[in-house]
């Protein structure tokens, strides 16, 4: 069993069972393990480990699928260049005592702890979230990287993102901590409603946001036409990320023209000045959504591997005064 909860002197959990305490201004958290419990953290971030604390590098938080040695070398170079591929973290794990873990948000950075099974439990989808916001989390919450599609693109400015798997159990606490600029704020999206945010300042948001690009100037929402995106059940969502081998001719077809329209997405956002576009969000279904917001962001984005470097570059020269005005 996992909990939320402050931190007590008294504290003593069993075999398996793990806790994690935002330390009070947030900017870091402390993890208490159970004898023979493990979590996931992003490499770099702990800062002190209790003896007993085994560190294992390069886990995945999920279940990787059977593939050949070709496929597996495959998803080696797409983590490499794209940011793609298997998510490769750190395990750490308690032996036969408890012991307890401190891990840094980063400079300037604050903590938020999401329990991904009590959104479940009002009815909220999976989660997908930036790359670098990831900081860690408990053993049953699951996640894998995705291929943004065009209306993800256009908050997260990334070509890919990480999404958490569907709760199996939502009787136990599935805890993920992400990090964020100076604060970071919950809004929560009614069926139907829309929100406009600042380029970069979202960090993380349920799936059943429809998202795109829209002047900041434009004050009738109702003359801007949000592009519809089929929902996916859970069985075709997870075969779309195992294999692909199994796809048919039109749905190799449909993931072309979803990566052709997330590509011109991408480019507009790298081209947009902070300021000239925001990022109009709608929850499109009849389920409560979530959007975590960071009050201040650091540099552009653009996504992990070495495509990031290719964007950055990219971004100081599109988003230039004289490039915008034709010069």
């Amino acid at each position: 069993m996992l909990s939320l909860q402050s931190r007590t002197a008294s504290l003593s959990l069993g075999l398996g069972e793990s806790a994690f305490h935002p330390l009070e201004r947030r900017d870091g958290v402390s993890v208490t393990l159970g004898p023979y419990a493990h979590f996931f953290d992003r490499p770099g971030r702990s800062v002190c480990k209790w003896t007993g604390a085994k560190t294992v590098p390069r886990q995945s938080p999920h279940p990787l699928p059977q593939r050949s040695h070709i496929m597996g070398e495959m998803a080696i170079l797409a983590r490499l260049l794209f940011g793609g591929g298997d998510v490769k973290i750190n395990m750490i794990a308690a032996q036969n005592q408890q012991i307890d873990v401190l891990l840094t948000a980063g400079d300037g950075n604050v903590v938020e702890c999401v329990d991904l099974a009590a959104l479940a439990r009002e009815g909220a989808p999976p989660l997908l979230f930036l790359q670098p916001a990831y900081l860690c989390s408990s053993s049953n919450t699951f996640f894998r990287s995705v291929l943004s599609d065009a209306s993800t693109a256009s908050w997260s400015r990334a070509p890919y993102v990480y999404k958490t798997y569907r709760q199996q159990s939502l009787s136990k606490p599935a805890i993920l901590c992400l990090s964020g600029r100076t604060n970071v704020w919950r809004e929560r999206i009614a069926p139907g409603e829309r929100r406009d945010f600042a380029l970069g300042n979202i960090i993380a948001a349920t799936s059943n946001i429809v998202s795109a690009l829209k002047p900041s100037n434009q004050y009738w929402v109702d003359e801007f036409r949000f592009p519809i995106y089929r929902a996916l059940d859970a069985a075709e969502e997870d075969s779309r990320q195992i294999s692909f081998a199994s796809f048919a001719r039109k749905d190799v077809r449909r993931m072309f023209r979803e990566a052709r329209a997330a590509a011109r997405t991408f480019l507009e956002s790298i081209r947009a000045r902070e300021g000239f576009l925001v990022c109009e969000v709608m929850n499109a279904s009849d389920q409560p959504a979530y959007v975590y917001v960071q009050l201040n962001k650091g540099d552009f984005y653009g996504g992990s591997g070495l495509l990031r470097y290719v964007v950055k570059i990219a971004s100081v020269f599109l988003r230039s005064p004289s490039f915008l005005a034709g010069r």
